[in-house]
């Protein structure tokens, strides 16, 4: 076992739920599942949903019932598996969404009825993977098929013809310096001063990138979930790769999460059986499995609750390890699915203004009370 972060850390333990009333289950539409989670400033909160797939819809919950509003020509229904929030509070939404002739919406939902965006270009692959909000005004949104970019209404578009290493555009992040980072399949380039740069060859930094993220000292990391080739930073200067030698779990990276005390956690879910979690404090690498501390070796959901307690989940199923785990005050813990929270294979978490937990998961969508509390 490797237990070297610097927390008492204690044997894993099981958590059963106390009170069944501090946990809710939302009833989706059948065979959908909630992918992203935006909040509007009255408070409601907005649902993506996706069947993984193609299909989908986007609704609100209102006293824990689903409300969809998908599923007319203005709206149409479809994978709503991205999202993000614009600074007057709007909320954008993305997937695979398209009209009756096929061209690529986004969905927009700001204080009149939600209304749909035409993206003015025909993308072979509509995804939309990813979006950013570049100099606070500028809506980047990555895709199947290239960099679309709204500045104030106009349109832009940016493919392999450009520069980029490739279409298929999984990650954006723009740093406290100004650059912006895209993630790919093929590897990493980045804008500044109005160009498109890649990185120099014989740079140590991963060849292919599906996460991209920002530190609070401003180095920016990348990682990939498909590839073992390690977990890459920038720390404003060079770029260095970190890998197993140096402690990590394991060379891919599905997620990455930094807690309130400043430790990077990064989630690894490379198969069903082979993941975990690593722990940088700044100086060192910790590294923890289904093994020792766990409750099943894929992590690709991480998220802490209004307690700071550390919450981890995997979308992949186990034969034999199960459940949800939760790091707290340098214990861990295991919070298996039961009849109230059947929650096993988790896709993301939320936690919204009035401090409750959401957990989507392919079991169901829960809502749990900031006020619960284990034994």
């Amino acid at each position: 076992m490797r237990y070297k972060f610097g927390l008492v850390v204690f044997a894993l333990s099981l958590w059963p739920l106390v009170i069944l009333s501090q946990v809710k289950q939302i009833n989706l539409p059948k065979d959908l599942y909630a992918f992203t989670f935006q909040e509007d400033p009255s408070g409601r909160v907005w649902v993506g949903l996706s069947d993984g797939n193609l299909s989908g819809a986007l609704g609100y919950v209102l006293d824990s019932t689903f409300i969809q509003v998908s599923g007319s020509d203005e709206l149409p229904n479809g994978s709503y598996h991205s999202s993000i929030k614009l600074t007057d509070g709007s909320l954008m939404f993305g997937g695979n969404i398209q009209d009756k002739h096929r061209n690529s919406l986004l969905a927009w939902v700001s204080t009149e009825n939600p209304d749909t965006i035409r993206i003015p270009y025909k993308l072979i692959n509509p995804f939309i993977n990813s979006f950013a909000l570049v100099n606070r005004h500028e809506i980047w949104i990555g895709t199947g098929s290239g960099l679309v970019v709204n500045n104030r209404g106009q349109w832009s578009h940016f493919s392999v013809v450009n520069g980029l290493p490739d279409n298929f555009i999984t990650s954006i992040y723009q740093d406290f310096r100004g650059i912006v980072w895209v993630g790919t399949e093929l590897g990493v380039a980045y804008f500044q001063d109005n160009e498109i740069r890649r990185v120099s060859s014989g740079t140590r930094i991963i060849s292919s990138v599906t996460q991209l993220f920002g530190d609070n000292r401003g180095y920016v990391w990348c990682g990939s979930r498909f590839t073992s080739e390690g977990i890459s930073v920038y720390n404003g200067e060079l770029w260095d790769t970190f890998s197993g030698r140096h402690g990590l779990v394991d060379n891919s990276a599905s997620i990455f999460f930094q807690a309130p005390d400043g430790r990077l956690w990064v989630g690894s879910c490379y198969n069903r059986s082979r993941g975990g979690v690593s722990v940088f404090n700044g100086k060192r690498w910790d590294s923890f499995t289904s093994n020792d501390a766990l409750a099943k070796p894929c992590v690709d959901a991480i998220a802490a609750d209004a307690a700071g307690r550390i919450w981890l989940g995997g979308s992949l199923s186990s034969r034999r390890e199960k459940g949800i785990t939760i790091f707290d005050n340098g214990e861990w813990h295991t919070l298996k699915n039961s009849n109230e929270m059947p929650a096993e294979r988790v896709l993301t978490f939320f936690l919204d203004s009035k401090n409750r937990f959401w957990i989507s998961s392919f079991e169901g969508l829960f809502i749990v009370d900031p006020e619960i509390y284990f034994y």
